[in-house]
């Protein structure tokens, strides 16, 4: 089966993104998911993706979390994990992973197969990377780092039902961004 190609993602609006600020009154836990999570989305944002078999639209809604891109040191030379050239891919891939259960299964209907769902995850990074005029050898290289990550060390994060073939997630993978 010919595999997908990613054509272009549009958003609707410019994604406004902020860092989450420490403040005095925050409690303990507050402040540990704002180190965790240091980015938030001030602005609903509709991302739509064109592929080459298929298009789809999801909302991202104001007030979205994420940790931005997971580079581990050893990588840093492609580009800390806080560098804000890569918010906003960042935002999107972390968003279809943590969400993937309702991409797949409600946007997506299952039209592809999971192990797809989790490549075009990469592309779209990728995609918008290149989009935010991020190199193109670079975009790639981290595409490719992180549809390994998700092949290998995160592959508990893409089990399926037998049953019915739709995407659950293992509670003990977490989220998409972590």
């Amino acid at each position: 089966m010919k595999r997908n190609k990613v054509a272009g993602v549009k958003f609707n609006v410019t994604p406004k993104v902020a860092i989450r600020v420490i403040e005095n009154a925050d409690s303990e836990d507050v402040i540990k998911q704002k180190k965790k999570y240091p980015f938030i989305l001030k602005n609903d944002v509709i991302v739509t993706v064109f592929t080459d078999k298929f298009n789809f639209s999801f909302k991202i809604k104001s007030d979205y979390i994420w940790n931005g891109a997971d580079i581990p040191k050893p990588l840093w030379w492609v580009g800390s994990s806080k560098d804000n050239d890569y918010l906003v891919a960042s935002m999107v891939h972390d968003f279809m992973l943590e969400f993937k259960q309702f991409i797949y299964n409600d946007v997506l209907k299952g039209c592809i197969a999971v192990s797809e769902y989790r490549r075009l995850t990469s592309l779209i990074f990728r995609e918008i990377l290149k989009d935010s005029d991020i190199n193109c050898v670079k975009a790639n290289v981290m595409a490719f780092c992180v549809d390994v990550f998700q092949m290998t060390l995160n592959r508990k994060a893409w089990r399926f039902e037998k049953d019915d073939q739709k995407l659950i997630l293992d509670s003990s993978s977490g989220g998409g961004g972590e």
